[in-house]
């Protein structure tokens, strides 16, 4: 579900979004991974396109991190 919000701090609260997504929706997967950012960049501003990928960029780093 989209939410309409104001933020200070957009890259964090886009960074919060999706780790709960992929919580949320047990997300492991390129192709699931892949499919939520295609979700948040068709659902935003292009003008909030670089806080999201570099949010991304960073649960992406989390989700498929090697110990």
């Amino acid at each position: 579900m989209a939410v309409v919000k104001r933020s200070h701090n957009p890259y964090a609260d886009f960074r919060s979004s999706m780790v709960e997504m992929v919580v949320e929706r047990r997300i492991c997967g390129a192709d699931a991974m892949g499919d939520l950012l295609m979700s948040y960049l068709s659902l935003n501003s292009r003008r909030h396109h670089p806080a999201i990928l570099a949010a991304f960029e960073d649960v992406w780093e989390a989700v498929f991190a090697t110990p």
